[in-house]
């Protein structure tokens, strides 16, 4: 459940509230599955999963609305009033075959069925691993994958005239991606793996606009909201593709630490045909993490810890705000949807550093862990998003949390 109000301050001292968005799901799954060894070499696993999902979505609105009623407060719009839903079906079979004792191979077969507007898929999946060497190993797996529209677009109610509104995205089918994916695995010793893997998806039948826009459901999230469009089609596509290292070094003699990179790009084209950045394009991301315990005593009863986590990305690209046509519209935000994730944030940084203290009973049945989380310890200002200052005129960078400290007491028994 989720639940969301927002109060409006102006610079008179009045206040009033604005938003005010009540959503809650409840998911109900039941899920089923055999696994039957056939032989040394072959084991096959069929299964079946049940999940029935009611949604309830309620939101008014009357930030920046006219004022027809004359109180002297923008009157409340009914953005969304749902109460509905939905059951989705799904039915596998995997097998595992051993060709020898340096091949194995991993085949399945997928399905979903989706009883709210009767959509269906099959998706075939194969993937080959070699152990060309005990410390040296090679992979190749294709999947096709589909995916149910997020639920808050699925049942957007699109108002055509006031007071009226209808369902005009219920029979959107399921999102689809072909995924390839190379990987390769060098463990130089026992303590150490190094893993590369390489991968490119295509994605189609995303939803977009029938009229031609930037639109497309792929960007749904990137800016934190839902986006309110109705009467959308699966004719949308999409991109993303990369390559990824893992540098891991297993936790032992006290101590441990993984660093994984990624370099890709992600890209879509919305019913206008043009290619552009997704929200999600950071292009890179840079993970480090370690750790190292110190015994204060033979028997490791008492411990100090540290761990620390870095993680370095870069910025994602977002739409800027058309100003003049924002003014224009009462105030009432409006994006530059022609030029939609042309330009980019800076860099997001972050370091969290934890210290802490574990006490072991003497029987080791129970422990009592103190930390001391510092999250940002370098006071980064990351950007969150950027947005309309109706009282000021002016578009406002909006960034997130400095640096933050943090403290937890457990007990473990």
């Amino acid at each position: 459940q989720n639940d969301f109000d927002q109060d409006n301050y102006l610079d008179n001292g009045d206040s009033f509230r604005a938003t005010e968005a009540e959503n809650a799901t409840n998911t109900y799954a039941i899920n089923s599955f055999v696994n039957k060894k056939f032989s040394s070499r072959l084991t096959v696993r069929a299964g079946v999963t049940a999940e029935y999902f009611n949604v309830q979505l309620d939101t008014r609105d009357r930030d920046n609305r006219p004022d027809l009623d004359g109180d002297g407060l923008p009157d409340w719009v009914t953005v969304t009033n749902v109460n509905d839903g939905l059951g989705l079906f799904q039915g596998y079979v995997h097998s595992k075959y051993r060709l020898n004792e340096k091949v194995t191979i991993n085949a399945g077969l997928h399905g979903q069925y989706l009883d709210f507007n009767e959509t269906y898929a099959v998706e075939p999946r194969l993937a080959v691993s070699w152990q060309v060497h005990p410390k040296h190993k090679l992979s190749a797996a294709y999947g096709l994958h589909n995916q149910m529209q997020p639920l808050p677009i699925l049942f957007f109610r699109e108002n055509i005239e006031p007071g009226v509104s209808i369902p005009t995205n219920q029979n959107l089918d399921f999102s689809q991606s072909n995924q390839f994916v190379v990987g390769y695995d060098w463990l130089p010793s026992s303590q150490w793996r190094v893993k590369v893997e390489t991968y490119y998806q295509l994605i189609n039948n995303v939803p977009v606009e029938q009229q031609p826009t930037s639109f497309s459901v792929l960007n749904a999230g990137s800016d934190f909201v839902f986006p309110e469009r109705g009467s959308l089609v699966n004719e949308g596509i999409g991109t993303n593709y990369g390559v990824e290292l893992t540098l891991e070094k297993f936790f032992s003699q006290g101590y441990y630490g993984l660093i994984t990179a990624s370099l890709y790009e992600s890209t879509y084209e919305g019913s206008d045909g043009i290619e552009r950045n997704t929200g999600f394009n950071n292009t890179y991301v840079v993970n480090v993490l370690a750790g190292k315990e110190f015994k204060l005593d033979p028997d490791g009863r008492r411990v100090l810890t540290f761990d620390m986590k870095l993680t370095n990305a870069g910025g994602r690209f977002y739409t800027p705000i058309d100003l003049e046509a924002t003014r224009a519209n009462a105030g009432r935000e409006v994006l530059d949807e022609a030029n939609a994730f042309s330009e980019r944030n800076p860099a997001y940084f972050r370091l969290d550093t934890k210290f802490g203290f574990l006490l072991n009973s003497k029987n080791k049945k129970f422990s009592q862990q103190f930390y001391i989380d510092l999250q940002n310890v370098t006071n980064r200002q990351n950007v969150f998003l950027r947005r309309y200052n109706e009282v000021t005129d002016e578009i406002n960078t909006v960034f997130q949390r400095g640096f933050f400290p943090d403290i937890l007491y457990r007990i473990q028994f």
